[in-house]
């Protein structure tokens, strides 16, 4: 059976297993590891909580029971402060595309999803990612992505280096451009005291750009570190992963090849087919520099 991951607080994890043990079909047994919280056992199937936020189903009734109890132990949410998450993917592999996405979520959306497994694209599966990017644009406000195919992003890159800018100039702009598409269509939305939430990688660099698409005065704008815990930037890093594979896949059809079994000089013997270059893989290590 396939697992089910949750990420939730740590403070969450007791209110969570009080509410799964309310179902007439659970039980509590023992931990395994100094590492679980709790361990439930869920029809045949189990539930267990990581001291760490993690919560693990194995089965699809267990799963069922976490979403379950995650939604009904949350206040109720009408409305709320909107989130819109932005992540990026692609920015330091020699292969496919660089691209940015961003999301927009209510608070209730984001726990929606969040009790579905959106979590940060990294650790999930490349089916997990394309089933979850599915829920994900049915279950938000708006989401936008930027796709930067190898040839413009060389194009690009090189402006940019002509003017003495850098890969983080071009993730300015992306992640701007992204953002304030989705912006731009909740206007029939209630956005006050929108949040934009960006997984940090230039802060200066990263303002600038969207002070020049949108009103950074009546927003609030958080600039972090691991941002991906965020169910919004979380939701951004599955959608942007998921186009960027589908990328990948329509060109490795186009090539009749496995563009991702290539090394970057194999790949490179077939330009002439494809836009995939070595000359990505050298521009963005020369910016990294």
């Amino acid at each position: 059976m396939a697992q089910t991951v949750v990420k939730i607080k740590p403070s969450q994890l007791k209110d969570l297993e009080k509410t799964v043990l309310k179902d007439r079909h659970s039980s509590r047994v023992a931990t395994k590891s100094e590492h679980e919280s709790f361990r439930i056992q869920f029809s045949s199937e189990t539930i267990v909580g990581y001291k760490t936020g993690r919560v693990v189903s194995s089965g699809p009734h267990a799963a069922a029971a976490v979403r379950k109890a995650l939604l009904d132990s949350a206040p109720k949410m009408e409305g709320g402060t909107i989130t819109i998450g932005s992540d990026e993917t692609g920015k330091g592999e020699w292969l496919g595309p660089l691209v940015v996405s961003a999301v927009a979520l209510t608070p209730r959306q984001a726990l929606e999803l969040q009790s579905i497994g959106v979590a940060d694209s990294k650790g999930l599966s490349l089916a997990k990612i394309s089933d979850l990017s599915i829920d994900i644009e049915r279950g938000s406000l708006e989401h936008s992505t930027i796709l930067i195919t190898p040839r413009r992003f060389n194009d690009m890159f090189a402006d940019l280096h002509k003017e003495g800018k850098s890969l983080n100039d071009l993730l300015a702009w992306g992640h701007a451009k992204a953002i304030s598409d989705v912006h731009s269509r909740l206007k029939k939305v209630d956005t006050e005291g929108l949040r934009v939430v960006i997984d940090e990688f230039s802060r200066i660099k990263t303002e600038w750009r969207l002070a020049r698409v949108l009103d950074l005065e009546s927003i609030e704008l958080v600039q972090r570190p691991r941002a991906e815990d965020e169910t919004a930037v979380a939701a951004a890093s599955i959608i942007a992963r998921e186009a960027r594979e589908r990328w990948i896949d329509r060109e490795s059809r186009k090539l009749g090849v496995d563009l991702r079994e290539l090394s970057p000089l194999e790949a490179d013997k077939r330009k002439d087919r494809s836009e995939i270059t070595k000359t990505q893989y050298l521009d963005t290590m020369r910016s990294k520099r």
